[in-house]
């Protein structure tokens, strides 16, 4: 099996990156994620007097998938995360949802080990662990890893987990995916601004579905499927899952706009995933029960 270290680490989205691995679509790879690299001497500081620290996201790739084309699906299994011990998780003037609000940053380095985050010398819980940033590369403008769209990226849903699979709509030759900013643990919205982000390495098996394409990023699991959705405006994203939803199931299912919305509203769920990004993300979750196989 192949291994793709942090060697090879972008910060854009850019059709011009050079591929640092090319593989055969069908193919398991091994990817190790950066760990947080914020220095701690960031939280020293009083940052309602002076510029607050760019924001900067660290993935790994690109990965050229041969045979992958404008138009096909990159289908992307997440097999396995296995995370380093040592997390990070912090809060300042300029990230989380309260920003405005706190007149500090503070920073918490935590354990991570046995399955168990120690939050605290009385507070432990399960790890979740999650990838944050997985994406291909959008065609055109090149788009900073912070941000999500169409084509993936930051999204930083906890459905990309273990044992999902995620289809991303391709847009350039060889799709170029990136893989990063993983998690041991994060509560839906990630409204601190981070989720417990640390190192890790990813076992994923990438495919190509030829010949079709989605409108969204769409995550499948065991019992559903997920459309993740992400734009400036939290509102217009929701309209944006129903009507996705709506015509997902229209077309799966045979039946007509006012029963696929009616559907949607009694068994699809709307969730958000992160409120923190330059763009908001939200998830759509469809129950496989009530689709036609």
């Amino acid at each position: 099996m192949k291994l793709l270290t942090t060697a090879s680490v972008i910060h854009v989205m850019d059709e011009e990156n050079i591929p640092a691995i090319t593989i055969v679509a069908g193919e398991t790879l091994q990817v190790e994620t950066a760990k947080p690299g914020i220095p701690d001497e960031v939280f020293t500081k009083d940052y309602s007097v002076e510029p607050h620290p760019k924001r900067i996201l660290t993935i790994t790739g690109p990965i050229y998938v041969e045979g992958c084309e404008p138009g096909d699906l990159l289908k992307v299994e997440i097999l396995d995360i296995q995370l380093d011990t040592r997390g990070k998780m912090w809060m300042g003037q300029w990230m989380g949802i309260l920003k405005d609000e706190v007149d500090h940053c503070c920073k918490r380095d935590v354990l991570v080990e046995n399955g168990v985050v120690h939050f605290s010398e009385t507070t432990q819980f399960p790890i979740q662990p999650m990838i944050g940033t997985l994406g291909v590369v959008p065609a055109g403008t090149p788009v900073d890893c912070l941000t999500p769209g169409r084509h993936g990226g930051n999204m930083d849903a906890r459905e990309i987990a273990i044992g999902s699979t995620v289809y991303l709509p391709v847009q350039v030759k060889g799709g170029l995916l990136a893989v990063g900013d993983v998690h041991a643990a994060m509560g839906m919205g990630e409204v601190f601004g981070t989720g417990i982000e640390i190192g890790s390495t990813v076992t994923m098996r990438i495919d190509v579905v030829k010949g079709q394409s989605l409108p969204w990023p769409l995550v499948e699991r065991e019992n559903s499927y997920d459309f993740l959705i992400s734009g400036p405006d939290l509102d217009e994203n929701c309209r944006e899952a129903v009507r996705t939803t709506i015509a997902f199931l229209m077309q799966r299912n045979g039946i007509s706009f006012d029963e696929a919305y009616a559907l949607a509203g009694q068994t699809c769920d709307l969730k958000i995933a992160q409120v923190v990004n330059p763009e908001r993300t939200v998830a759509m979750e469809i129950p496989k029960s009530i689709l036609k196989s």
